[in-house]
């Protein structure tokens, strides 16, 4: 095999690892100065294999679903608020504003509250339907970003 060919190859990352680079990408669309996604994927992958229930069930596919979701649920999030690269300084802000936001934002952070708990089916949430969530049968036992 041709040694660039094989270099290229080994340099893709994986799909759980592109939808955790998606997911941080959807934050980092309002945020000045986002997380290394190398270090932020391994964080974040290993906070949400934790809180998967049941634990059997906690593998790259299901964990790429979870990202997927909460990537949807940023996108709307983000249209909600009109935000852009100088919404937030950081990734923790963004996230802490989503969970904490108030004044004129109280309306979006509801709706992000609520389209979060249905992805992570906590508080007797319901995955959206094209989630694929249903599906598998997990939810989480709390907020893995948090």
């Amino acid at each position: 095999m041709d040694e660039d060919l094989l270099s290229f190859l080994i340099a893709q990352p994986s799909s759980l690892q592109s939808s955790c680079q998606r997911f941080l990408l959807s934050e980092g669309n309002c945020v000045a100065s986002t997380d290394n996604t190398l270090v932020a994927c391994n964080s974040a992958i290993s906070a949400i294999r934790g809180r998967i229930l049941p634990a059997d069930k906690s593998n790259d596919s299901v964990i790429e679903l979870y990202f997927n979701c909460f990537t949807n649920v940023n996108l709307v999030y983000n249209g909600l608020i009109s935000c852009n690269k100088s919404s937030f300084a950081t990734n923790a802000e963004y996230r802490r504003n989503q969970r904490l936001g108030t004044g004129s934002q109280i309306n979006a952070n509801t709706q992000w509250r609520s389209q979060f708990n249905n992805c992570a089916s906590i508080d007797n949430g319901i995955p959206p339907a094209d989630s694929g969530l249903r599906e598998v049968g997990t939810r989480l036992s709390s907020d893995p970003f948090q």
